[in-house]
């Protein structure tokens, strides 16, 4: 996602109009190096010389994907466009060079009201499955994570979230999910479970409440009988809002929302 970021605001940078100075760091690849923990201190003292070599009145923004922000010390003014954290929400995303998601066939029925196809990486995921699973909705889950997810179960989950009218998205060691942005590819109505905050993207232009399904943790007792209570002509009316705002989660379409950010705070 950083790369793809960079990439783009490269090739637009004689149309971007913004006094903010972009900090161009792959956190994530940075900070999941295995050397990274040893060499922090390094890395913080080569940012400092950069950093001192511009105006102290300068105004910084980096964008990252990583669950954990940015691990560098970053000038107070910096604001950081981030995937699970930081000052404004992105996307969780990731490039699909292949179109995969887009190109899997939809199914004509949904048997599954909703589905959770995942690991417990977090606390809310683990109240989320005690929870659902009492209410009969369908729940898959691994016994351990894994950053590189076996085909068998990148499946299942496609083929779960295609048969489901609801794909379950709650947040894991990060505020946000890749759930969230896969299931909307995919057609499927996301539901988005959290604890802290609501890590949503764009809550300033879109409205989310017309294409998805908002909750809070402890309101997971009640969700079967919200998921199953919305009527077919409600459903099909989300389903064409979640057509009509599936540009703003893709990658483009969150770099679009980059630039204009970053010319209307500049």
């Amino acid at each position: 996602m950083e790369e793809f970021i960079y990439d783009y605001l490269t090739a637009h940078q004689h149309d971007i109009h913004a006094t903010l100075v972009y900090l161009p760091i792959y956190w994530t690849n940075l900070q999941n190096h295995p050397n990274f923990e040893s060499s922090i201190a390094k890395y913080d003292l080569l940012l400092q010389r950069a950093l001192q070599t511009m105006p102290k009145d300068t105004r910084y923004v980096t964008m990252v994907q990583h669950d954990d922000g940015p691990r560098l010390t970053l000038p107070k003014n910096t604001i950081v466009m981030g995937a699970c954290t930081g000052t404004v929400p992105l996307p969780l995303l990731y490039e699909d060079t292949t179109n995969y998601l887009e190109q899997q066939t939809r199914s004509s029925t949904r048997p599954i009201l909703a589905s959770f196809v995942g690991t417990n990486t977090h606390p809310v995921r683990a109240t989320m499955v005690q929870n659902l699973t009492q209410q009969n909705i369908t729940c898959h889950v691994n016994a351990t994570w894994s950053p590189a997810v076996p085909q068998d179960d990148a499946t299942r989950f496609i083929d779960t979230t295609l048969r489901s009218r609801f794909c379950l998205a709650p947040r894991g060691y990060g505020r946000s999910s890749f759930r969230f942005f896969e299931a909307i590819q995919l057609d499927t109505i996301p539901v988005y479970v959290w604890d802290d905050i609501k890590w949503l993207p764009y809550q300033e232009v879109l409205d989310y409440d017309a294409f998805s399904i908002s909750v809070h943790v402890s309101e997971l007792p009640t969700l079967h009988e919200r998921l199953a209570s919305i009527s077919e002509k409600n459903y099909k009316h989300m389903l064409i809002h979640l057509r009509d705002v599936k540009h703003w989660f893709m990658l483009e379409g969150m770099c679009e929302y980059i630039v204009t950010y970053l010319q209307d705070h500049s």
